[in-house]
């Protein structure tokens, strides 16, 4: 089977060896970029929640502003893990 992969390298290297070790054609088309932007324009103090969409989310997000106990609100489990790794001990997942 040939498979593309669209989500940035850093996020489908292993999935890519998975799927090549067991004989499938791989071809990486990442269809965005994903970068970091500044978002200390907002006073994560007047919140009581974030709702993270993906685990690229937290990692590109400027966290050291952002109260570690504010309610996250996460649509995975790959996605709460993230953001508990960066230290949000109030994130739950959707599932």
């Amino acid at each position: 089977m040939h498979i593309i992969i669209t989500r940035p390298i850093e996020d489908s290297l292993e999935l890519i060896r998975n799927l090549s070790f067991k004989n499938h054609v791989v071809t990486h088309l990442p269809l965005i970029n994903i970068k970091k932007i500044s978002n200390k324009n907002i006073n994560f103090h007047n919140y009581k929640g974030i709702i993270f969409t993906s685990a690229n989310a937290i990692k590109f997000l400027d966290t050291e502003n952002i109260p570690k106990n504010i309610h996250c609100f996460c649509v995975g489990e790959a996605t709460e893990k993230k953001a508990k790794d960066f230290g949000f001990y109030n994130a739950i997942s959707a599932g």
